[in-house]
């Protein structure tokens, strides 16, 4: 498919050339949590892979994924999706594959913290990619809705030096380490 997320390019391309944005919005949710970052900052592999380019130009794959993702975003389609049931478990995690890791966890019900070393959420998203490739406010629009689908948020706590693992291991069911520490055993 060309895309390493093996993501559903050429159904959703093909929804949107007939004209199902809600459709192609469902689609392209089955298997990415964050299309409005990759939308923006993807080398768009797909499009080279992409089998239109044989007699004539890709389809613009990344251009498409941007535009069902804001297009949802303006109709009300995106929307908090809170667990209906808590299953009591207690998870945390932090960095940019934290929030992924936080999305599919808190949806099945877990409590999610993500812990921040920064005065931001985001990491690299925000620290990393130049505003002209990511606009900030579309990572706060991000956390906003996981907020609201509770997931917390705790800033500025650096794990390790402002919490030690064994208050961590003492508080919560499992601790999932999505970070950019430079050594990890120190947390």
């Amino acid at each position: 498919s060309g895309c390493p997320l093996n993501n559903l390019c050429p159904e959703w391309n093909d929804l949107v050339y007939t004209g199902n944005w809600e459709q192609a919005y469902n689609r392209l949710m089955k298997t990415h949590c964050f299309p409005e970052f990759t939308s923006r900052v993807c080398p768009a592999l797909c499009e080279a892979a992409c089998t239109c380019n044989l007699n004539g130009d890709p389809v613009s794959t990344k251009e498409n994924e941007r535009a069902i993702i804001e297009r949802a975003y303006e109709t009300g389609l995106v929307k908090a999706q809170p667990p209906k049931v808590r299953t009591g478990k207690k998870v945390i995690g932090s960095g940019p594959s934290g929030l992924a890791v936080a999305m599919q966890l808190n949806r099945r019900g877990h409590e999610v913290t993500v812990f921040e070393r920064n005065d931001r959420l985001g990491g690299l998203l925000r620290y990393g990619i130049p505003n002209m490739k990511l606009e900030k406010s579309v990572i706060d629009r991000r956390v906003r809705l996981m907020e609201e689908e509770g997931v917390i948020f705790k800033t500025n706590v650096n794990v390790g030096v402002d919490v030690k693992a064994a208050k961590l291991l003492k508080d919560f069911d499992r601790v999932v380490l999505c970070c950019g520490a430079s050594n990890p055993r120190d947390i």
